[in-house]
């Protein structure tokens, strides 16, 4: 039984369908948890090692360079990249994104396991990238007061409870400073008594511990035995005892100081110029983002409650973007289907016909849920972008099928065989159309690397809710207009327009049809501007988004000291507190750079970019420090262009990167440029000689830990002050070793007890180091990158600066290659556009199924090269740019634009082969009576994707790509579809024509006959001349 006869026959049935569907539909929409992206994986694994007090070039030749030649036995490796810095060494393999990564993790670690590195270098750890492990939240917490310290009960108390909170990966503290107990030496008491600081130290980490002795027998018990030795409190550290080899007791309170003292901090944390301590919260892999923000905000409005002295505020709420931006995507669905309603209802003059065909997108967007729920999807931007995408083209088939039945029932009269005849007429043709829309989307769904899981889920939901929309249109469309009875208002003003239209365009078909020639020269024409508008676009990997944040990232120069590097980030905070349309903003310093994150308000009067210009302007006259000013997005997959540069000889490579930097400073809307190798840190190398250590009894290694001790303090142990335990420290005064020049004055203990300086058993050498030093498959790399004023092309300045670089004279030694950012766009647009390729194909197979030749799916095809006109014309017209988005739209765009030219070849084949017209005249009639459906289905798709271009209920620039790609190319494909299948039609028909293989044997048989008509006329006038 077909169909539309069970559902017409079976009305109570069907209706229990469509309602236990919308029980499943909005049960699904309430159990899928809500993600800012579908889920993403990065075939990348980084492999950390530390070597604590070791100098860049010692990391690199001693760690990297081993760790490196371990991993090369490593099968599948696309890339190998590293970088050694100061006391560190990270090491990055990349692999395609088909390979299994847990078998690679095993490879990985089998290969380490045979790496042999010096004894006090840390075992390296493998981790695996991860795109969701940033942090989902920030939180900036300040005392009340300004007296207390609240590192310590923030630490202990706060950080557990957000740690206990299901889905949190980890939750990270940045600035405050944690208190101490610190024993300042005098040295002259040192002197007098000839203690040294490890005799201080030792005398007070043995004043408290606790030694388990065994166990010993009690009665008929055994019991453990312990003992030991505790402080109560870190008053009692003045009064323990110090034995002097001549048998007398002092104590600390006789050679040092002790007091309660805060730890110095290499991090300043500030929010919006408080200073506080920053939390990072970071989530599982597997976690729902909304669900996780949502009970970190509650369980900090319970803190803020208990009046504990703590002002946690939010400044960064992942899980609140993602809502907004789902709400976006939901509102610009809500208002293509109102807009799409609209079309029909004025189309079709009276709401049963509207109605009839209106509820497929309701019902077809339930079923997407229903699928989308069952195979594990959640609500994200990508997922619902599909379903925006397709809200249009989900009225399209019952749009046709309801036409179709208005014609069969002006025939016949009967709503029910009328539903039933009109559904099977076009029946086949609509399945085809959803096919071709459909079948596009296989190639997205094989795609590889990041554009294939990112846009994944667009495909499937709108392959899921066409797929609905075409059951719907089968069943649903023709049951209800069986018992509804809408009848065609034929007196309506847009009715009279229609029918007016296509009168006209039944006289345009007629003048294409005898102007052959001209039309197709205007479509050459159309794919020639198509050619040239590509050529002019920008192209980038992902659509910047103007979401009101901007990041500031300032390096000050090598070998500043605390208090040049605190002078910067005074200036840097100044700058960033009188930004215009500021709301709030956090900073973080130390380190020898300074980083901030601005917040924007909404109602602000100058928009991000021009935030960033004038940012970059006051920034970059500081002095000694350099700074990069970009747009934050959630999107973002960089900005600017860069170059990279890799040679043998790190000497060449400096100097080479350096002459590019200064030659790429001089093109056009460039705003600064900065290479990946820095002048280098000064160094003061200590050089101990053997012999002399020897001579005193002691060796290099413990002299240099001497050193390190007297210049860092000595670790004493910790006690327990109440709720609080607090470590204890031994240093001299903050001011006695500030200046290289003091180490002269720094004593060494001989094993006789004696002492002499430093600088008799050791010579201070001054080097300048890199600060890191990194390498790609083995060479070392440089990278030189250009941050660009707004709206200027950041392929158009890549472009430039390789091409100057090709000009450059440079080292032989060193090689050029395009910045990770081009080198992802290209690899990432090359697999789309494979895919791209793939869907044309697939969409001329389809067709060939359906119409059973091939002529007839080529004479359809011929609407696909506008498609790419009128989609690059809208790109340039809205001043966006290709990039993955809307090179996805336009792979989704080959499945769409074929559908009206399927309806006119099909209905045109229908009028040849079942009514008898002539060619021509189908070709016209075709066009006359299926106008009406081919502007409906375009405009429903056009109006239902045109909230999303315009950005109306909130800007997603990724969809909004996408969504301008699609009415461009379908609203020219269509137009031209129009004039131009018919007439390609009539030129390849072959109906009533000599039935020849080609025109070229045609031409040949016509040809033959001349030389045979010639043959015999020769032939008549030799008998003539015989007689």
């Amino acid at each position: 039984m077909m169909p539309a006869n069970f559902s017409v026959r079976r009305p109570v049935a069907t209706m229990m369908c469509v309602l236990t569907l919308i029980v499943f539909g909005v049960s699904s929409i309430f159990d899928m948890e809500m993600e800012s992206t579908p889920e993403m994986s990065m075939p990348v694994f980084m492999i950390s090692t530390r070597y604590e007090g070791a100098t860049p070039e010692e990391v690199d030749e001693m760690i990297t360079d081993v760790i490196e030649s371990a991993l090369a036995s490593v099968s599948d490796v696309e890339s190998m990249t590293s970088r050694s810095s100061e006391g560190s060494s990270m090491t990055t393999l990349e692999f395609d994104y088909n390979v299994d990564m847990d078998e690679k993790y095993d490879e990985i670690e089998d290969a380490l396991q045979m790496v042999r590195l010096p004894d006090d270098v840390d075992d390296p750890t493998i981790m695996e990238m991860a795109m969701d492990s940033t942090s989902i939240m920030n939180l900036s917490v300040q005392a009340v007061s300004s007296d207390d310290n609240i590192y310590s009960y923030i630490e202990d108390t706060v950080v557990p409870q957000l740690e206990n909170i299901a889905g949190v990966a980890s939750v990270e503290m940045q600035g405050g400073t944690r208190e101490y107990i610190r024993v300042t030496l005098r040295e002259e008491d040192l002197d007098q008594y000839g203690v040294t600081m490890s005799d201080v130290a030792t005398a007070i980490s043995s004043a408290d511990f606790t030694v388990s002795a065994g166990e010993i027998g009690r009665g008929n018990t055994d019991i453990s035995l312990q003992g030991g030795m505790s402080l109560d409190s870190y008053e009692d550290i003045p009064s323990i005892p110090i034995s002097l080899a001549s048998g007398d007791i002092i104590h600390i309170s006789d050679v040092a100081d002790v007091e309660m003292a805060e730890q110095d901090t290499s991090m300043v944390s500030k929010y919006n110029g408080m200073e506080n301590i920053s939390i990072s919260i970071s989530k599982n892999q597997s976690a729902n983002t909304v669900s996780i923000c949502n009970q970190v905000v509650e369980r900090i409005e319970e803190i803020n409650s208990q009046g504990l002295g703590l002002a946690i505020t939010v400044t960064n709420n992942e899980g609140e973007t993602i809502y907004e931006n789902i709400m976006s995507v939901f509102s610009s669905l809500i208002q293509g289907l109102i807009l799409a309603m609209v079309v029909l209802f004025l189309f079709l003059g009276e709401w049963r016909g509207a109605i009839i065909v209106g509820v497929s997108m309701p019902m077809s967007l339930f079923a997407a849920t229903v699928l989308m729920s069952v195979t594990g999807m959640t609500l994200n931007i990508m997922s619902l972008g599909g379903l925006v995408i397709g809200i249009g083209m989900m009225v399209d088939n019952s749009i046709v099928v309801l036409d179709s039945c208005y014609q069969v029932q002006r025939e016949i009269g009967d709503f029910r065989e009328a539903a039933i005849r009109g559904t099977r007429l076009v029946g086949t043709s609509i399945i085809a159309s959803t096919a071709t829309t459909v079948v596009v989307f296989l190639p997205i769904s094989l795609m590889s690397g990041m554009s294939g899981q990112l846009f994944k889920e667009v495909g499937f939901t709108i392959v899921y809710s066409l797929t609905a929309s075409l059951v719907f249109a089968l069943t649903l469309t023709p049951m209800l207009f069986s018992r509804l009875c809408p009848r065609e208002k034929e007196n309506t003003w847009v009715s009279r327009r229609v029918h007016w239209l296509e009168d006209k365009y039944a006289l345009g078909i007629d003048w294409a049809l005898n102007h052959q020639k001209s039309v197709l020269l205007i479509a050459v024409g159309l794919v020639v501007v198509a050619v040239l508008s590509y050529t002019t676009l920008d192209s980038e990997l992902m659509p910047s988004s103007d979401e009101g944040t901007i990041s500031v990232s300032v390096t000050t120069k090598t070998g500043l000291n605390d208090e040049a590097t605190q002078e910067i980030m005074d200036q840097v905070e100044t700058i960033v507190a009188g930004v215009e349309g500021l709301d709030s903003y956090t900073l973080q310093g130390g380190g020898g750079s300074v980083s901030a994150r601005i917040t924007l308000l909404d109602d602000r009067t100058s928009s991000t970019d021009q935030v960033v210009d004038s940012l970059r302007d006051q920034l970059g006259q500081l002095e000694n420090c350099y700074a990069e000013v970009n747009q934050q997005s959630s999107m973002s997959f960089g900005s600017g262009a860069q170059l990279n540069l890799t040679g043998s000889n790190l000497a060449e490579l400096e100097e080479a990167a350096e002459t590019l930097r200064e030659a790429f400073s001089s093109i056009d809307g460039v705003a600064t440029v900065s290479t990946s190798l820095s002048d280098g840190s000064p160094r003061a190398e200590i050089e101990v000689d053997p012999v002399e250590a020897a001579a005193i009894g002691t060796t290099p290694s413990a002299v240099l830990s001497t050193v390190q001790s007297i210049l860092s303090g000595q670790d004493a142990g910790s006690i327990q002050d109440g709720d609080q335990e607090y470590s204890i420290t031994v240093t001299y005064p903050e001011d006695r070793f500030s200046d290289v020049s003091d180490l002269s004055g720094l004593m060494i203990t001989t094993s006789g007890g004696g002492q002499i300086p430093l600088t008799d058993i050791a010579e201070i050498r001054f080097t300048n180091s890199p600060s890191q030093i990194q390498r790609s498959d083995g060479e070392y790399q440089a990278s030189v990158s250009a941050d660009l004023d707004s709206g200027v092309s950041s392929t158009e300045v890549s472009n430039q600066m390789m091409t100057i670089a090709q000009q450059t004279n440079l080292p032989e030694s060193v090689e050029l290659a395009v910045g990770d950012t081009m080198a992802s766009t290209n690899q990432e647009f090359s697999s789309i556009y494979e895919a791209l390729a793939t869907a044309v194909f697939l969409v001329f197979v389809v067709m060939a199924f359906q119409f059973e030749s091939i002529r007839l799916s080529l004479v359809v095809m011929f609407s696909v090269p506008f498609a790419f006109t009128g989609s690059f014309l809208a790109l340039q017209l809205t001043g966006m740019s290709i990039n993955m988005s809307s090179l996805i739209g336009l792979v989704m765009l080959m499945g769409t634009v074929v559908n009206n030219a399927i309806v006119l070849v099909d209905y045109t084949n229908i009028l040849i082969r079942e009514e008898g017209h002539p060619t021509r005249k189908a070709l016209v009639e075709a066009g006359r009576r299926r106008l009406r459906p081919i502007l409906m289905t375009t405009l429903t798709t056009v109006l239902g994707l045109l909230p999303n271009a315009m950005g109306w209920g909130g800007d997603v620039e990724m969809m909004q790509a996408m969504s301008v790609v699609m009415i461009g190319g379908l609203s020219l494909s269509t137009l031209v579809t129009l004039f131009l299948i018919p007439t390609v039609f009539l030129m390849t028909d072959r109906r009533g024509k000599p039935r020849a293989g080609s025109r070229i044997r045609g031409a040949g048989r016509r040809m033959g006959g001349l030389f045979r008509a010639f043959g015999r006329r020769l032939a008549a006038v030799g008998e003539e001349g015989e007689e």
